[in-house]
């Protein structure tokens, strides 16, 4: 079963500390908990615009993970 994959990336600097991010397609449940491993070693700068692709291809799924929301400083 597929679904759309949601989570947050840690941010360097400014005034949040996180981002929500999500998959740009459905990916199999059985990766959610490795998607989330490989997620938790990202740190993104600012400024981060909703669409920009945050990590692209993850663990060679072809699917990307993009920002969900404007975090400006």
């Amino acid at each position: 079963m597929k679904e759309i994959f949601t989570t947050i990336v840690r941010i360097k600097g400014g005034n949040a500390k996180v981002c929500p991010v999500k998959s740009t397609e459905p990916v199999e449940k059985e990766l959610f908990i490795e998607l989330s491993k490989a997620i938790s070693r990202v740190y993104i700068g600012l400024p981060v615009k909703r669409g920009d692709i945050i990590c692209k291809n993850i663990l060679n799924t072809g699917v990307d993970i993009i920002a969900t929301k404007n975090i400006l400083e």
